[in-house]
């Protein structure tokens, strides 16, 4: 189960996307039986987030928040928190030339993944990246993958959205 809270407004379309992508991430998985809380918030809150658990003070994609540590014969109902930012989403969806949607489902796949116990390697400036090789990046492309099967034909070509243009 997918429990959604929105503390900023997505675009029409997102939320269905969303849960399509992330149920068929969980199924890849073997954990659609547990439950998932995703939060889309803005920058400031995200950075709020970042700041108090990780004492850096910058807006980012994507936070996970376990509810269990990996490697525990107990996985507990609920796997977790993913905390999504939909104005850093936005950004990178158009740097990358690509919708929302898309980019909120590559981001999902990705807290999920660390939900389920994953890490990946950490550098200055180095966020997940579809192109990111080595073999830590393996299970992350995996479930991207099987996110991006559980979108639409329509969400997976919707263009970007334009930029906000000035008055």
């Amino acid at each position: 189960m997918i429990d959604l809270i929105v503390h900023k407004k997505p675009p029409a379309g997102l939320r269905p996307a969303l849960r399509s992508s992330l149920t068929a991430t969980m199924r890849h998985f073997e954990v659609e039986d547990k439950e998932v809380t995703v939060v889309l918030v803005s920058d400031t809150a995200i950075r709020a987030l970042k700041l108090e658990h990780w004492g850096e003070d910058t807006a980012t994609d994507v936070l996970s928040f376990p509810t269990y540590e990996p490697g525990d014969p107990f996985v507990p109902p609920h796997l977790g928190d993913i905390i999504i930012s939909l104005d850093t989403a936005q950004r990178q969806a158009e740097a990358r030339g690509h919708s929302l949607t898309y980019e909120v489902a590559l981001l999902a796949s990705h807290g999920l993944t660390h939900l389920v116990g994953f890490d990946h390697p950490h550098a200055e400036g180095l966020g997940f990246e579809e192109g990111a090789q080595g073999a830590e990046w393996q299970v992350f492309h995996a479930a991207w993958d099987a996110a991006r099967a559980g979108l639409t034909s329509q969400a997976q070509s919707q263009p970007p959205a334009p930029p906000p243009t000035a008055p």
